[in-house]
């Protein structure tokens, strides 16, 4: 009998419409859907595009963001242990005569040479975007900014000859990706009394 309904186009129990409702087994009905139109498939793929491109720009910014967060650690780190093995080799400048401060005192210099305590010569310098130490990398950069000032004791008039010089200032500019660091220390040499 229900069937007799379905095919004259009767509802079933349920509603369904019956004549275009089929039973697909387990008490189930299926209504006839031809599928999709090829406009609603259209539809369906530029708000997809939409959605993705939306999404694009977000994920763009957060790389985006990821990269340069990357470049600023980068030449944080080279830049503070740069800075860092530079003071601590400062502090022990044998003494503050012409022999252990050859070449001082152009202010400002780009490169310093001094001897230590146990008598090494160091020699700190810019080659290309590097700074080097006795030739060994440092720190790189594009560009790179090294510059030394020599201070006498009152701390703001620049030494003219290594006898006057109290303190050393060192002055590095990292830079990379667009990215660029700054470091600033003055340092006073043990020995300098």
């Amino acid at each position: 009998m229900l069937d007799q309904q379905h095919r004259k186009g009767g509802q079933d129990k349920r509603g369904l419409p019956g004549r275009s409702a089929r039973p697909v087994g387990l008490g189930l009905w299926i209504t006839n859907q031809q599928g999709f139109t090829l406009v609603e498939l259209v539809l369906t793929i530029i708000l997809v595009g939409i959605i993705a491109g939306m999404a694009s720009v977000f994920l763009r910014q957060g790389l985006n963001a990821f990269v340069a967060e990357d470049a600023r650690a980068d030449i944080t780190n080279q830049g503070r242990l740069a800075m860092e093995r530079m003071a601590r080799e400062i502090r022990v400048i044998r003494s503050r005569t012409a022999a252990d401060l050859p070449g001082c005192c152009t202010n400002p210099s780009t490169s310093l040479n001094f001897f230590d305590t146990s008598g090494s010569n160091i020699v700190y310098a810019v080659a290309g975007n590097t700074v080097t130490r006795n030739g060994t990398a440092l720190a790189a950069g594009s560009p790179i900014l090294l510059n030394f000032r020599y201070y006498q004791q009152d701390g703001t008039t620049l030494a003219t000859t290594a006898a006057q010089v109290w303190s050393i200032q060192i002055d590095l500019t990292v830079t990379r990706n667009g990215e660029s660091q700054a470091y600033r220390v003055r340092v006073h040499p043990r020995n300098f009394v």
